[in-house]
């Protein structure tokens, strides 16, 4: 029986972009792509041009990803409330236990229609046609499953709806805000009197904008025993829905060629490879948005003084849609606050809104619409001069250095993203004194009473307000290039970048523990000789623990010393046994440390040899463990987490694999890897508190590729740890994160010869 179109079996559903009726655009031209997927689910999508690539796009990552899709898309429209309640948790920054309620919130002010509108119109026409054809595709797919066909865990849902093109702006603006930690404080910020009704407190939280982190190291000719580039790429993103990486090859033919990862709504490789380079992308430490204090007027909390001058804070009423206890549909509005910059936040304790002042947030990527373009350049790129200057020119990378390598053997770091844009001075005298400590958690607090303090325009940046890219941090070497979090400056220690605005990337401060094991250890194994492809693989999953080496042995000798108790004495046993890793055959040694450390290390004078500018990568170190104050911080943190594993039931000497597991797939799969910030490249996040005497992963090592780059063509090992599919049904729900706890890294095939060799290798061609 002949197939009706697409069209025909969707034009009776609302809001279709691929129908005359839609919301921005006329109808899509006739489109038609070729999927092929490959061994663990991964397609390999060709089409013509761009609205079919797109298609070809949305319709494979429907068939692995549906249910997520409408989920992710149920927050980013603030419907959240509507059809999962009020109280549940947002996908957002689970850690953070947003409600369902203030995320709506939050979203609906943040994607209000005028802004979603401006971001579709500043998209180029070839991105347009990606994101109408992605419409198509996912829309093709559910017409053809029909709501009662789709996966269990959104069969019949109420938030199930065809995709439209404003869904799409609103993923993608979500992906590029710079604030995620940030959403319940917006949302919940009311004025002096009105805030108990909404607030909640932070718990000490550090009030750093996001949370999200990855290693990467290029590798040039100078250092590789091939004589071409070497790139090794690891993000630590949630396990979770948000933020979740999906692997593709996207091919149109003569014009593009790339496979890699990306994001949930967006028709590009944003992490990857081609035949002639590989990138990748590191969360950076540049100031994508500032806060400014605001003085109020005395006789209106809700009107702020600039220059003596009063201005009436803006006001938007926002309006939820919201499911009641006994099913019934209801409303719940809420007026929210803000002013040109952006939305006014409050933090319990530190930023509260007072009768004196409140604080609102600026932040550049906002007003940033050209992320998707960027990666879109990117994926056209044919060198990695092609590849700088792309990124030159749109500055469109929203809160990312950007670490690369060619087959030449060239490798590229930079951090070029809007960023906020003040002479040195001028920042000098406006930051918040009392405030200014914050600053080391990325968090510049300027002063909103006097327009002098405002961002600067300057000819040649990408967006008002931001520092042009031709002045942010750039760096090519043929030895190479690493980030691990930390701002630009020892990229790489034979050529620091330096001299730049506190607000693009500070030099001489001190080094995360991962920054200094990836510095470490690439001089370590070059004293051996060239660097291989296999030296990436192991620095990325061998779990070694760059701080047990700094202090574990000071603090065996604390353990000799302390007041005995049954916590401590039971605590300093398993250290005792710890193997130093974070591998399997760790105990409870290495939670144990940890929980010691995060303590210890935020004392003063926590280190006997303090932090060295001229010696970055060997200080600070020495635990001062006889300090009185840091030896009480390490006995508070031991005995806390030794109390919480013996009520878990977790015995001291219990294995890592036993309480440290994910449960894709219906089995508990044991997950080796540690905090990031003892220096675990390997970086893996547990749940707060276990169930069932394990703790669960909820983040980390996500999409990990290692990419040789020569004249044979690029050579790809790749791991995405949680899968190609968020389906418990799908064969490719678990199979990698079985592979990636067994430490088996997945050979990616890119030319057509390898695709046909695959011998799991299915084919379809779909057509409007």
């Amino acid at each position: 029986m002949k197939q009706p179109t697409v069209l025909a079996a969707l034009c009776t559903l609302p809001l279709l972009a691929a129908c005359g009726g839609s919301d921005h655009s006329p109808t899509v031209p006739r489109l038609s792509a070729v999927i092929q997927r490959t061994s663990f689910g991964i397609p390999h999508i060709q089409a013509n041009d761009e609205a079919s690539l797109g298609y070809g796009i949305g319709y494979a990552y429907a068939e692995d990803n549906f249910c997520l899709l409408a989920s992710e898309v149920a927050t980013v429209a603030g419907e959240r409330s509507r059809h999962f309640g009020m109280d549940g948790n947002s996908s957002d920054n689970p850690e953070l236990a947003v409600n369902n309620l203030d995320s709506d919130f939050f979203f609906r002010q943040w994607n209000n229609d005028e802004i979603v509108q401006a971001a579709w119109q500043a998209q180029p026409a070839q991105v347009q046609a990606l994101m109408r054809g992605y419409v198509a595709g996912v829309n093709r797919y559910l017409a053809q499953k029909g709501t009662a066909g789709l996966p269990a865990q959104c069969r019949n849902g109420s938030w199930v709806r065809p995709l439209t093109e404003r869904d799409v702006i609103r993923l993608m603006r979500r992906t590029t805000m710079t604030a995620t930690a940030w959403i319940g404080d917006v949302a919940r910020t009311q004025p002096p009197g009105d805030a108990p009704a909404v607030a909640a407190a932070r718990s000490g939280r550090k009030l750093a904008l996001r949370g999200s982190a990855s290693n990467a190291v290029a590798v040039g000719a100078d250092a590789s025993a091939h004589g071409g580039g070497l790139l090794l790429g690891q993000p630590h993103l949630p396990w979770g829905e948000a933020q979740r990486f999906w692997q593709v090859h996207l091919t149109i033919p003569g014009k593009m060629d790339v496979m890699g990862a990306t994001l949930p709504g967006l028709p590009a490789v944003a992490i990857g490879f081609t035949q002639q380079f590989a990138w990748t992308h590191t969360t950076d430490t540049a100031a994508h948005a500032t806060l400014y204090a605001l003085k109020l007027d005395p006789a209106d909390p809700t009107r702020y003084l600039v220059d003596g001058q009063s201005r009436p804070l803006l006001r938007r009423t926002v309006s939820v849609p919201v499911k009641l206890p006994d099913g019934s549909l209801g409303t719940r509005s809420r007026t929210l606050y803000g002013t040109e910059d952006g939305p006014l936040i409050s933090s319990a304790g530190v930023l509260d809104w007072t009768r004196t002042t409140a604080y609102v947030l600026r932040d550049a990527n906002a007003v940033n619409h050209r992320a998707v373009a960027q990666w879109y350049r990117m994926n056209l790129a044919t060198s990695l001069a092609e590849l700088k200057e792309a990124n030159l020119q749109l500055a469109g990378n929203p809160w990312n250095n950007t670490i690369a390598a060619d087959r030449a053997g060239n490798t590229l770091m930079m951090d070029v993203a809007p960023v906020a844009n003040l002479p040195d001075d001028v920042l000098e005298r406006c930051l918040v004194p009392e405030l200014a400590a914050l600053v080391e958690d990325g968090l510049f607090v300027l002063d909103g009473s006097t327009a002098a303090c405002a961002w600067r325009d300057e000819a040649g940046a990408a967006q008002p307000g931001t520092v042009p890219a031709r002045r942010l941090p750039l760096l090519e070497r043929r030895d190479f290039v690493q980030n691990a979090n930390d701002s630009a400056w020892l990229t790489n220690p034979a050529a620091p970048l330096t001299g730049f605005s506190p607000l693009v990337s500070r030099d001489g401060v001190p080094q995360g523990a991962r920054t200094r094991l990836a510095l470490t250890e690439l001089q370590r194994r070059l004293r051996s000789g060239p660097l291989t492809a296999a030296d990436l693989r192991d620095m990325a999953l061998d779990d070694k623990v760059y701080l047990a080496a700094l202090a574990l042995p000071d603090v065996r000798v604390w353990c000799g010393t302390a007041a005995v108790t049954a916590e401590l004495r039971n605590g300093c046993a398993a250290l005792a046994t710890w193997t130093g890793d974070a591998g399997y055959g760790a105990n409870a040694g290495l939670p144990y440390f940890m929980a010691m450390l995060a303590k210890g290390l935020a004392q003063d004078n926590a280190w006997t040899v303090p932090f060295d500018p001229s010696d970055p990568v060997d200080t600070p170190r020495g635990l001062n463990h006889r300090d009185p104050a840091v030896a009480q911080a390490l006995a508070d943190g031991l005995a806390r987490k030794v109390r919480q594993f013996e009520a878990a039931g977790i015995g001291a000497e219990a294995r890592l694999g036993d309480f440290q597991v994910s449960r894709r797939g219906g089995s508990a799969l044991p997950v080796h890897g540690g905090p990031g910030e003892l220096g675990v490249f390997n970086t893996i996040d547990v749940a707060a508190a276990p169930r069932d005497g394990r703790f669960e992963v909820t983040g980390g090592t996500s999409y990990v590729q290692v990419v040789e780059l020569g004249s044979a063509g690029p050579r790809a090992q790749a791991l995405l740890a949680y899968s190609q599919s968020d389906d418990p049904a799908s064969p490719h729900h678990a199979d990698q994160t079985r592979r990636f706890v067994e430490r088996q890294w997945v050979t990616l095939p890119f030319t057509p010869a390898e695709i046909a060799a695959d011998p799991a290798l299915r084919r379809q061609e779909i057509r409007e």
